[in-house]
This record gives C-alpha cells, sequence and structure tokens, in this order.
C-alpha cells in the first residue's frame, strides 16, 4: 500500500540524463515526448531530445508514490519548465559532469523553478560520474557555485540502485521540511 504520492521534477541542461533518470527508476512505461535533434550543435552530442517532458513513477523504501517527471533542458521549451514545476515538492537538478559545454542553460532554469515552487528543496547530482573524465561533486559546487545549504551528491543516471538513493535522498528533504507529511 503506497502512502503519499510526491511530484519530483529532474531537472537539467541539454544532455545532462534526464530522460535516463526517469527511465531507469520507472516502475510504470514512461511517457516520453523524445524527438529527433534539429539543431546541429545539439546532434552531435545526441540523436533525440526531450520537446515536453518524460513521466515515470517510483514507490520508494518509504511507501511513497514518486511522480518523476524530466523536464526538457533547451530555453525552446522553457515554456514547459513552470508548467511542470507547478505543485512540485523538490527538484533535482541534473549536470553532466563531464561536459561544461552546456551549463550555461543552468541559471535560467534554476530561476524559473524557484519562482514556481519556492519552498521545494534542490538536490544536485553531477551525474556521468562512472566516467573517466568526470568532474566530482565538490568540484561541481565549486565551479556552479551552489549555495553550503543545498546538497550535491555524485550520480549515474543509468544505474537504477544510485538513482533509487537519489530518490531516497530527496524523499528525506521533503519529509524533514514537511514532517506532517511522514504518516501519510
Amino acid at each position: 500500500m503506497s502512502r503519499k504520492a510526491f511530484k519530483i521534477l529532474v531537472a537539467g541542461h541539454f544532455g545532462a540524463g534526464k530522460t535516463t533518470f526517469v527511465k531507469t527508476v520507472s516502475q510504470i512505461e514512461t511517457i516520453s515526448t523524445e524527438r529527433k535533434t534539429t539543431l546541429v550543435e545539439e546532434k552531435a552530442k545526441k540523436e533525440t531530445t526531450t520537446v515536453a517532458m518524460d513521466f515515470g513513477e517510483y514507490i520508494n523504501k518509504y511507501g511513497h508514490k514518486l511522480r518523476i517527471f524530466g523536464i526538457p533542458g533547451q530555453e525552446r521549451f522553457s515554456f514547459m519548465w513552470p508548467i511542470l514545476a507547478k505543485d512540485t515538492k523538490a527538484f533535482i537538478f541534473l549536470v553532466d559532469s563531464t561536459d561544461t559545454s552546456r551549463w550555461f542553460e543552468i541559471p535560467k532554469q534554476i530561476k524559473v523553478l524557484i519562482k514556481v515552487s519556492p519552498s521545494a528543496p534542490f538536490l544536485f547530482v553531477a551525474n556521468k560520474t562512472d566516467l573517466p573524465e568526470a568532474m566530482s561533486a565538490d568540484e561541481i559546487r565549486r565551479r556552479l557555485r551552489i549555495p553550503s545549504h543545498i546538497k550535491v551528491v555524485e550520480g549515474v543516471a543509468t544505474d537504477r540502485t544510485t538513482v533509487e538513493k537519489i530518490l531516497d535522498e530527496i524523499t528525506e528533504e521533503i519529509l524533514k521540511r514537511n514532517p506532517d507529511l511522514k504518516n501519510f
């Protein structure tokens, strides 16, 4: 029997691993809006991109159903960010730890998300840390100037165990801020 359902938004720049994150952990068939990449500079990185959202569900070790929404990373799809951020309990922000070329997209996305759900906790994930050229969570914190009160963890969006741990961690943040939700 599942407890309270929480909406979790997985954000991040183009190519950070949002779609993979959702697909890796979802216990239902994911809803995906992947389409062929059209811009030359994006085609060099990957063949498809999310144009509206990804959606999956996961029941965590606490018995809470997490409704996980992955948002598109590019600014041209930014009209979806505030729509999907509405009623979000927490944000997981993926950062490609092997490639800084799209990091310029991060500040605008964060500003939109915070404006829509200002009390929702953020958890930053240094994704792709299984690759040899990956930066550590500490390096990403330093380079992006992430405040010390926001957690930054290392992760691999293709590894189910890692993604589950990240979702458990963000659930703990939600419950810490909303203790009345523990028994629901």
